[in-house]
């Protein structure tokens, strides 16, 4: 808009150095290489369009919501994939591991003897055997935790990147009339590095 509204000042200041009387005709430039300018007619009817450019939108200024992200975005993201099927199934892993690394900790701090004159409550051969079984079996759900989330984050990107560009690609024209094409250009890239980078660090 800025660039708009400083080429229209500089076609007035031209105009006003070249004809002060008012009378515009065909003139040339000062400069004397012989190319003619418009007339006055046109460069009324050029400001005109500049005009109407700016008043429909040409250059619009892009609206930015302020605060926090509302419950609800957290919410869609989460259901966007399977209907969020998986969100129990990792909920349940994750409360599965958690619950596994107490029992390991817990295990170790009974079955380990407090000092030499003390006998352990086990033999050493069953307390290794079953902090051992109990590491496995926690290393098996953190898996199947970090493999639902893999799925989960992977067909939401997917979807994410469809809607988006079937949004850009059955926009209307005057979408793109009134919004650069670096401005879409931008936000896709930014959007998509996001959300690729979100199902990775998953």
């Amino acid at each position: 808009m800025e660039l708009v509204v400083s080429h229209k000042d500089a076609l007035s200041t031209l105009d006003m150095l070249e004809c002060p009387s008012g009378n515009f005709d065909s003139t040339y430039h000062p400069g004397g290489n012989g190319s003619t300018l418009f007339i006055a007619e046109d460069k009324k009817d050029d400001n005109n369009e500049e005009e109407g450019i700016v008043q429909n939108g040409q250059l619009v200024e892009e609206e930015r919501e302020k605060g926090r992200v509302g419950f609800i975005v957290y919410w869609k993201y989460i259901m966007m994939a399977y209907n969020g099927a998986l969100v129990p199934l990792i909920l349940l892993a994750q409360i599965i591991f958690q619950v596994l690394q107490i029992g390991s900790n817990f295990w170790m701090a009974w079955a380990a003897p407090v000092s030499k004159d003390v006998d352990p409550p086990v033999s050493s051969l069953l307390m290794v055997n079953v902090y051992v079984a109990l590491a496995l079996v926690s290393s098996l759900f953190i898996f199947i935790r970090s493999h639902f989330l893999v799925m989960a984050g992977c067909k939401t990107a997917t979807i994410l990147f469809e809607k988006m560009h079937e949004c850009i690609f059955r926009a209307p024209m005057s979408f793109f009339d009134s919004t650069p094409s670096g401005r879409i250009l931008n936000r896709v890239s930014n959007y998509i590095q996001h959300v690729i980078f979100n199902c990775i660090w998953n």
